[in-house]
């Protein structure tokens, strides 16, 4: 799985009940939302912190991706005294604001995070951020609870820790749902010609097909590299250099591949072999379980599906 070691480790123990739980409450005064959403196609929920973000909220962590969300944790180093923190944000884009206030109010056993509640108060204090929410005060679980709807999405926040009980953590919960709802909010990156076709990474798992075998990580181990312009150089430039250094660091044989991206090769290492691709100012890797290290004419179709879903700019 993807993990970038930058903050600290956390236990949650997500509470469970044989009653079904009740839906969110909303309050009646206020009219049900309706209209289109803002916010369209994949949002990565791993890059709505920043690292210096995270750091501030769980030491030490370890990331990780979830299916429809991202995990921060601290790995547990058994010294006397640790405190291990875990944050789990899960995003859902609904198709318009009422499919989004639904999913606000009750939203499905197989929605990331599981709430780790075993039923919601009558009367939840709002976290007064976004259009809706609530947040839930940690208390036999150690976790604090945080929803909100923005537009068409809705953001769920665990928060959690192993350690002593602290005032702080609740205002922790909120300022990393503060932080979210403005990443949300700002506008997504112009685009620089002198970077290339991409102004920002697309999110790795949003290229994925159906048939890439995973491998030892999320996203099929599927990783994107982007290349912005930097000392005088195009971003296009600067990514052509970085495929020629993983190029020069493959290991042996490797084999030239035509006909994806702009340029492309295969590397054999054990039982994998991994296709590296550029297209424009981004450089892909692409692992398959291939034991004989050839590039089948299957490999090149679900290469080129991944080449097809990478968005416009």
């Amino acid at each position: 799985m993807i993990r970038i070691v930058v903050a600290v480790f956390l236990l949650l123990t997500a509470a469970c009940s044989a009653d079904p739980e009740p839906p969110r409450p909303t309050q009646a005064a206020n009219p049900l939302p309706s209209g289109p959403g803002r916010f369209a196609g994949i949002l990565d929920p791993c890059s709505l912190l920043s690292v210096e973000q995270v750091e501030q909220l769980v030491t030490l962590a370890e990331q990780e991706y979830d299916d429809g969300g991202c995990t921060w944790s601290t790995p547990s180093l058994d010294l006397e005294g640790q405190a291990i923190y875990q944050l789990e944000v899960g995003v859902h884009l609904a198709a318009d604001l009422a499919a989004a206030h639904a999913f606000f109010t009750k939203p499905p056993d197989s929605a990331f995070p599981r709430m780790v509640v075993k039923a919601l108060p009558e009367t939840p204090t709002s976290a007064k951020v976004g259009d809706e929410s609530f947040i839930l005060p940690a208390e036999l679980s150690q976790t604090t609870v945080l929803a909100f709807r923005l537009s068409n999405a809705v953001i769920n926040i665990n928060y959690g820790w192993h350690a002593k009980p602290d005032p702080r953590h609740l205002d922790q919960a909120q300022k990393a749902a503060q932080r979210i709802a403005e990443a949300l909010d700002r506008p997504a990156p112009a685009v620089n010609r002198s970077d290339g076709r991409f102004a920002a990474p697309p999110y790795a798992c949003s290229l994925l097909p159906e048939g890439v075998p995973l491998s030892a990580t999320q996203c099929g181990g599927l990783k994107v590299r982007h290349a912005r312009a930097w000392q005088g150089k195009s971003g296009v430039t600067v990514a052509k250099e970085i495929f020629a250094h993983y190029r020069r660091q493959a290991d042996e044989p490797i084999k030239p591949v035509k006909g994806l991206g702009d340029e492309a090769f295969s590397e054999k290492y054990g039982s994998r072999v991994t296709v590296w691709v550029r297209v424009s100012n981004l450089v892909l890797q692409i692992p398959f379980n291939q034991e004989d290290g050839k590039v089948t004419p299957q490999m090149r179709e679900q290469v080129a599906e991944v080449l097809n879903r990478l968005p416009a700019h």
